[in-house]
C-alpha cells in the first residue's frame, strides 16, 4: 500500500513540474523554450580568453589516503571560517588520489578561502585520472533551480547530484591553468564527452564569468563555446544578454547564459529537450546524466609540485 502511495505521489510531482514548464497560458510559462532564445552554430577555433572583457577585481598533517564514504557540499559554507581539525595538504585531486588511484570522495584544502577540509569527488578512471568533479546530474532529487548564494557556495551531495560552488571553482581555476572534461549520457544510454584544453572562471566581482575556454575535442560537440565570456546567472541575479527575460528563470537553473543558450546542464531533470539538461549538439534525445570536471594542466602541476617542496 505504501509503495502504491509513493508511486502516486511521485507521479503528481512530475506532473506538477511538467505543468510549470508547459502551462496552457504561455504568458505565465516558467520554461518557455523558444521565447527569446537565439541558437547558432559556434565555431571552435582553439583557446579563447575573454578576461579583458570582464571588469577586474582585487584579488601540517598527511594527506587523505582513503576515499570517504560520502560527503556533503554545504549550502552556507563561510569562506572566512577555518574548519577545525588537522590540515589536509592536498590542493587538488591529483594530490589527494595519488596514494590510492581510486575514484571516490576525498578531502582537499583551499587556503585562499581558509578552507582546510573540503569534500571533493575525484575521478581517476577518465582520461588519465586526477579529475575534480564540480557538477553532476544523475536524478531529479536535487533541485538546481537555486539562488546566487547557493551556486556561490555549493549544494548537494558530492556522491550523487551536486554543484561544487563558484567561489571554490574560481579560486582553483585562477590559481593555475586547468582543463575541462564534460561527460554526457542520453537517457537511452549513449555516452559522449567534450574536453577543453583550458577553463577559467572569474571572481564574484566579475560575475563568475566564463573567462577562458580552450580548444575542443570529443564526441559531444562544442556546445559550451557560445557561452564564453558570459557571466553566471541565477533566478535572483540576471546577468545574461537577453533583454526580455531572465534566462535562469525561464530555463530553471543557474548557468553562463548568453541570449539565451545552446547548453544548460543545470536545467530541469525531465525528459524535455530544450528545458531540461541540455546540450544542443545532442538535442535529438534528452540527457539523463552530466558531469563536469577540472584537472590542473601539466604546467600547473609542475608549479604546484615546486611550491610543495619549499
Amino acid at each position: 500500500m505504501s509503495r502504491f502511495a509513493f508511486i502516486i505521489w511521485l507521479y503528481c510531482i512530475l506532473l506538477f513540474q511538467i505543468r510549470i514548464c508547459y502551462p496552457q497560458d504561455n504568458s505565465e510559462c516558467g520554461c518557455i523554450c523558444e521565447s527569446g532564445v537565439k541558437v547558432g552554430v559556434v565555431e571552435d577555433n582553439g583557446v579563447e580568453d575573454r578576461s579583458s572583457e570582464v571588469s577586474k577585481d582585487t584579488q601540517n598533517s598527511e594527506p587523505e589516503t582513503q576515499p570517504l564514504n560520502n560527503g556533503k557540499t554545504s549550502e552556507k559554507e563561510n569562506p572566512s571560517t577555518t574548519e577545525q581539525g588537522p590540515v589536509n595538504r592536498a590542493l587538488n585531486c591529483m594530490e589527494a588520489i595519488a596514494g590510492t588511484s581510486r575514484s571516490g570522495v576525498y578531502k582537499i584544502q583551499i587556503p585562499q578561502l581558509k578552507l582546510r577540509s573540503v569534500d571533493v569527488y575525484c575521478d581517476d578512471d577518465t582520461d588519465g585520472g586526477g579529475w575534480l568533479v564540480f557538477q553532476r546530474r544523475v536524478s531529479f532529487e536535487e533541485d538546481f533551480f537555486r539562488d546566487w548564494e547557493s551556486y556561490k557556495n555549493g549544494f548537494g551531495d558530492v556522491s550523487t547530484n551536486f554543484w561544487f560552488g563558484l567561489d571554490k571553482l574560481h579560486v582553483l581555476t585562477s590559481t593555475c591553468d586547468h582543463e575541462l572534461y564534460i561527460k554526457l549520457k542520453k537517457r537511452r544510454g549513449d555516452q559522449y564527452y567534450a574536453k577543453y584544453t583550458m577553463f577559467r572562471i572569474g571572481s564574484e566581482a566579475e560575475g563568475y564569468a566564463l573567462k577562458v575556454l580552450g580548444a575542443y575535442s570529443g564526441t559531444a560537440g562544442s556546445s559550451l563555446r557560445y557561452h564564453l565570456g558570459m557571466k553566471f546567472s541565477t533566478i535572483d541575479r540576471d546577468n545574461d544578454l537577453n533583454r526580455s527575460h531572465n534566462c535562469a528563470y525561464y530555463f530553471r537553473g543557474g548557468w553562463w547564459f548568453n541570449d539565451c543558450l545552446i547548453s544548460n546542464l543545470n536545467g530541469l531533470f525531465l525528459e524535455i529537450l530544450d528545458c531540461g539538461v541540455y546540450w544542443k549538439s545532442l538535442q535529438d534525445a534528452p540527457l539523463g546524466f552530466s558531469e563536469m570536471m577540472i584537472r590542473p594542466k601539466e604546467t600547473c602541476w609542475r608549479k604546484l609540485m615546486k611550491k610543495s617542496l619549499i
